[in-house]
């Protein structure tokens, strides 16, 4: 069963239920009034006709008349008459059924000791009748009812039954607008999930929303949320799909080449396996890279870190990297200006390659002669930092935000061997660390990387974390 009709049904059943209990209450709380009034009325009526006739007793027909006007504008006194039986006349004059007295009479001959209707003689032997007026009523009456519609000249029970109707009807439209209120958007939210399946990734919904100010308008907000990222996603998807297809086609391409050249000279056999190992060896780079890239992009596996010394780390990354500087008959050095047991909570591995990329990146693209400084400092409280500075062409200010994209190639790396990976480790594995890296461009050539890595600070209770 679809959810509307069962939201519609739950608020009539609600609806209908509170008009019943509603009506049921406050009938039952008028009956309870009614019956409250009538017993004390009774009661009250009582009193009056056993003072009366005790005045009757002491002052005859004129203390009756007498008490009878003295009460007569008082609530509950216009119900007692008292009869002379032999004219049956009221002794005020008021008017009376004949039948009514005969009744009453009758009923006091049978009940002597009734409380509302008694028969008393005179002193000349006068037969007098008292009486309450509804001494035959043994409960209180309906009391009238409030659904009444003025000027409509019909039986009660149908004044009553308009109304109640009006009342469902109204109950019901109620129930509709609130059960639609609800629906309609989880309807919008369900057709842009199912164009999202369908792969409409462009899909938004919070827009047809806008009017509403609640959770289901916060709920279609993370849902363009979510489809923002997965858009992003797929995206990124095809992008790294594209350009490792790319990539590999050239490697693969050379090393089908060689291959034919191995056959036509088998006399420079040696000379092509060279160049073969060679390709081999940079596609097993590109995908070792490439599987380092995305484990650090799945956030949710994780990574083991513990302290770290970050002098010595960083001091063997430019040992290890003072041949290959040497080849490029380049100067590499390093300033250190923070105290040699400065720790860091890292993975050695992973930080040993995010720096070892960029410092590689920096004698690639340097020109022969140039100089590579690594400099490292105290950059606050919170922060180590370490500055790799070269003195190439740099990279376009325009170009600066995209240089840690995978497969992203600047200009000024035109014909430059790499993978176009090495940055976007380093980014990753810096995300890892909770560290930050920052490019920016030198006055008046060369680019400066900017590595901030969190201080980390012993403790007893500090053991091995992972993230």
């Amino acid at each position: 069963m679809k959810l509307f009709p069962r939201i519609f049904a739950t608020f009539c059943a609600v609806i209908v239920c509170a008009i019943f209990v509603a009506s049921s209450s406050f009938w039952l709380v008028q009956n309870t009034l009614a019956e409250t009034r009538f017993k004390q009325q009774r009661n009250f009526e009582e009193n009056l006709l056993s003072s009366t006739m005790q005045a009757f007793n002491r002052h005859g027909d004129t203390g009756v008349r007498e008490q009878l006007m003295q009460w007569g504008n008082n609530p509950g006194g216009e119900n007692l008459y008292v009869i002379a039986l032999d004219n049956k006349n009221d002794v005020l004059g008021r008017p009376i059924d004949p039948d009514e007295i005969e009744k009453a009479r009758k009923f006091a001959q049978s009940n002597p000791n009734s409380k509302l209707v008694r028969i008393a003689y005179s002193t000349l032997g006068e037969e007098y009748l008292f009486m309450i007026r509804g001494w035959n009523y043994e409960r209180t009456p309906r009391p009238p009812s409030p659904f009444f519609i003025p000027g409509l000249p019909i039986a009660p029970v149908w004044h009553e039954f308009i109304i109640l109707s009006f009342i469902i009807v109204v109950g019901l439209l109620t129930a509709y607008i609130l059960a639609n209120n609800i629906t309609q958007p989880i309807r919008v939210l369900w057709r842009g999930m199912d164009r999202l399946a369908h792969g409409n990734l462009q899909t938004r919904v919070s827009h047809q929303l806008s009017e509403r100010r609640d959770e289901l308008y916060s709920l279609a907000v993370q849902f363009d949320n979510m489809a923002d990222k997965l858009q992003k996603l797929v995206e990124k998807e095809r992008h790294l799909l594209h350009h490792v297809s790319h990539e590999m086609r050239s490697p693969l391409a050379r090393m089908q080449a060689i291959i034919g050249l191995i056959h036509v000279q088998p006399q420079k056999q040696e000379q092509h396996l060279q160049r073969l190992e060679s390709e081999l060896g940079r596609m097993d780079l590109l995908v070792g890279e490439l599987l380092t890239l995305s484990r650090l992009e799945t956030s949710d596996l994780p990574i083991t870190l513990e302290p770290l010394a970050l002098v010595p780390l960083i001091k063997q990354i430019v040992e290890d990297n003072q041949a290959v500087a040497m080849q490029h008959q380049q100067t590499l050095f390093w300033d250190c200006e923070i105290p040699e047991d400065a720790l860091v909570e890292a993975n050695e591995s992973y930080l040993y390659r995010a720096f070892d990329n960029v410092i590689r990146n920096a004698i690639n693209y340097s020109p022969n002669g140039s100089r590579i400084r690594v400099h490292m400092y105290d950059a606050g409280k919170s922060y180590w930092q370490i500055d790799v500075s070269d003195n190439g062409p740099g990279v376009a200010e325009n170009q600066l935000p995209h240089i840690f994209t995978a497969f992203y190639r600047a200009d000024s790396s035109a014909n430059k061997p790499g993978t176009g990976l090495g940055l976007a480790l380093a980014k990753h594995i810096m995300d890892r660390h909770h560290g930050r890296i920052l490019a920016e461009n030198l006055q008046p050539n060369g680019l400066i990387m900017h590595f901030l890595l969190p201080k980390f600070t012993p403790s007893k209770n500090k053991i091995r974390q992972k993230i």
